[in-house]
């Protein structure tokens, strides 16, 4: 990929940037099947599908309104649903790159000093399967 602002790189709800953000990171993680056996002559050997696949996404930014902050202390459900990570387009691209899917909210931290504006940062769990785009 050729270089990017990381301010393209987007993280959306429903179709609707979430607010303030600076940051936005993600993680795949892909737990083997170890099927080593005495046939493989003391080699570890994995099954080409993993066992369990994850995303996790990272995030922080400055609280502009109670958005995120609501949802935290309402004592709701901390599933967001409909979540879209979006990549740059990338030269010759109409349609971004995306990755579509349920996520559980597992952290959220606010914070404030005495003469800055009030930040947050957050965490989110992939749940259940999710959806990729490639660009085009």
């Amino acid at each position: 990929m050729a270089g990017a602002i990381g301010r393209t790189l987007l993280l959306q709800r429903g179709g609707t940037r979430l607010v303030g953000l600076r940051t936005k990171s993600w993680s795949f993680n892909g737990e083997p099947i170890d099927k080593t056996n005495d046939d493989d002559a003391g080699f570890r050997s994995l099954l080409t599908d993993a066992g369990t696949k994850s995303m996790d996404i990272s995030f922080d930014g400055v609280a502009e309104d109670e958005l995120i902050q609501d949802l935290v202390l309402s004592g709701g459900s901390l599933m967001l649903t409909d979540i879209t990570l979006e990549w740059p387009l990338r030269s010759g691209d109409t349609v971004p790159a995306s990755l579509a899917g349920n996520f559980f909210l597992t952290s959220f931290e606010q914070s404030g000093t005495y003469n800055d504006a009030i930040t947050f940062s957050g965490s989110l769990q992939s749940s259940e399967e999710w959806t990729y785009t490639a660009a085009s």
